[in-house]
């Protein structure tokens, strides 16, 4: 049966939800304090451990175990020294120099949020010829001297950049951190889906923390349970833009289906299963090869733990990866939850537990 789940008015506003959001990598604790809510409505056991991720098990009876998995952390920055002129230097969780310019900040510290401005020289050429650098720039929260900023701001404090989101005409949605909110929203609009359609599976609904430093919150969670597969939902490099690298990439485009890798991260009898249930149910999909041939999502940390397990990346194009606004297209957030639910019904109905592509 094919869900039939649309990206309407009332899905966009639980989107939002999340997108307002506070989550930088280290400091994941209030994105999972909110999935806590939103799982628990449908009676499932959560579970938290020190990394902090967080794991939801519904209908743990089953004999098929499933993850679906998201990552809870957005890019960010950290403050290294408080200057005596009042400003602040700091260092990258993932973002590049070029793109912070003038950008809003909320800073999380021990006093609640405080925002800020990354400051820059408008006189200058940006650092050339040496190109622009993090040294380049620092972070200002109009303060006058550095007792003023210590009082306020630690060394150490983490800061992101300030949440915004808003719609693109009919079908596209623009805002900060979008990876990956939307692979966070895509499994918990499964949940009472599954959890109604497929009564053989057990599922595991897990918010990964520290993936944009190491794919670390994966390593850990993935090694305590024997799962039998896991879908990563997470967003890749869209290539329909004026710099595309589709010789290096593949094509994927926005508003053309969720895309599914063909990389060493995923495992090609699930792979398989995704475009089988894409095929059979008309939902658009577009075949993707990433940006390398493994590595860049929890699939890569998932697939080494316990046994092996199988995974298989389920990827919304994102325009602007990294950047202070990204944009992904609602028709392939539809597409997402629509492989992914019909992924699910089928183990549910065949009961298969194992993806060995030599022994099957």
């Amino acid at each position: 049966m094919k869900n039939d789940w649309k990206f309407d008015s009332e899905a966009y506003e639980r989107l939002l939800q999340l997108m307002r959001i506070v989550s930088p990598s280290m400091e994941e604790i209030s994105m999972a304090k909110a999935l806590n809510q939103n799982w628990k409505s449908c009676g499932g056991e959560i579970s938290t451990d020190v990394l902090g991720n967080i794991h939801a098990v519904l209908n743990p009876q089953a004999s098929v175990h499933i993850g679906l998995i998201a990552h809870m952390d957005t890019v960010a920055i950290q403050i290294t020294k408080i200057c005596n002129n009042g400003l602040m230097q700091f260092r990258s969780i993932g973002l590049r120099p070029h793109i912070l310019l003038g950008q809003p900040v909320q800073i999380l510290t021990s006093n609640g949020l405080i925002d800020g401005v990354i400051g820059f020289d408008p006189t200058s050429q940006f650092g050339q010829p040496k190109g622009l650098v993090e040294e380049d720039l620092w972070l200002d929260i109009g303060a006058v001297g550095y007792q003023e900023v210590a009082n306020k701001v630690s060394v150490g404090d983490l800061a992101v950049l300030t949440p915004r989101c808003v719609c693109l005409g009919d079908d596209c949605i623009s805002g900060t951190g979008i990876d990956d909110r939307i692979g966070l929203f895509i499994i918990t609009e499964c949940l009472n889906w599954v959890s109604d359609n497929c009564p053989n599976v057990c599922l595991h609904l897990i918010g990964t923390a520290q993936e944009e430093v190491g794919l670390r919150g994966a390593a850990v969670i993935a090694a305590q349970y024997p799962l039998n597969a896991c879908f990563i939902l997470d967003v890749d490099y869209a290539t329909d833009t004026f710099t595309p690298h589709e010789n290096q990439m593949g094509v994927l485009h926005l508003g053309k289906g969720a895309g599914l890798h063909i990389k060493a991260d995923n495992n090609p009898m699930l792979r398989k299963l995704a475009y089988e249930v894409a095929d059979s149910y008309h939902i658009p999909y577009q075949k993707s090869v990433g940006r390398f041939i493994y590595g860049g999502t929890d699939a890569t940390s998932i697939q080494l733990q316990y046994k092996g397990i199988a995974t298989v990346n389920i990827n919304i194009p994102c325009r602007y990866m990294h950047s202070p606004i990204e944009i992904c297209n609602k028709q392939d957030v539809e597409s997402a939850i629509q492989i992914l639910t019909g992924c699910i019904e089928q183990i549910s109905i065949t009961g298969q537990k194992s993806f060995n592509p030599i022994l099957d």
